[in-house]
């Protein structure tokens, strides 16, 4: 099955000029696949993620995931799909820090209508934060709470995982387990697109590309 497919996508932003950080970019993945995106600092890999996931508007251009056209789906829809089938690891370490560690991942399964405290146990002894339950956003180091989005992307296992930077913050032991999560998806059938900078990382990727002044080429 095909998870993702981007077809002559395009992204343009008016800032006094017309920025263009993607330019007819296309690429597919099927079941399976793991897709390592290269490239400088501020060229476009996040706005690739976001718009992938529907979060951003395209310009131009198509995106369809799980073969279905992105751009025919009302708000709701897209929200549900990414409930259901997507996790998203955002560069930025993004909490509700009014929620503790444990609430957090609750409140993202009230969100999703699922209830799976076992899954969520699992996963923080998974990212050691067992200890760290009761904390708060602030009360953790920066690579708990890396660890933290890592956890909640996985809740509730999803088909497709969009992750930016997911090595941010982390030492040599921890982007070890983080990326066995992530090849764990696309063994299960899933499929996995991670931004990084780091060329050890993407070289563990099945495909690798590179982002630069809007175009996207296959690396070899």
């Amino acid at each position: 099955m095909t998870i993702c497919r981007v077809d002559s996508l395009s992204k343009y932003f008016t800032m006094g000029e017309i920025v263009k950080p993607l330019d007819k970019v296309s690429f597919k993945l099927e079941a399976g696949d793991f897709a390592a995106i290269e490239g400088p600092s501020g060229i476009g890999k996040s706005t690739l993620l976001y718009t992938i996931a529907g979060l951003l508007e395209p310009s131009e251009g198509k995106i369809s995931l799980f073969e279905k056209d992105m751009s025919r789906l009302s708000d709701r829809e897209r929200s549900r799909l990414r409930a259901e089938k997507i996790g998203f690891v955002f560069q930025e370490a993004i909490l509700l820090q009014a929620l503790t560690v444990k609430e957090n991942l609750l409140f993202t399964q009230k969100y999703n209508k699922k209830k799976d405290s076992e899954r969520i146990d699992k996963l923080l002894e998974k990212f050691g934060l067992t200890d760290r339950i009761k904390f708060l956003p602030y009360q953790l180091s920066v690579g708990q709470r890396r660890r933290l989005v890592m956890a909640r992307a996985l809740l509730n296992d999803p088909i497709l995982l969009l992750a930016d930077e997911p090595s941010n913050d982390l030492n040599e032991a921890w982007i070890e387990i983080i990326m066995e999560a992530l090849k764990d998806i696309s063994k299960k059938g899933g499929a996995v697109i991670m931004v990084t900078h780091d060329p050890q990382l993407a070289a563990q990727a099945g495909k690798r590309y590179y982002l630069k002044e809007g175009k996207l080429a296959e690396k070899n």
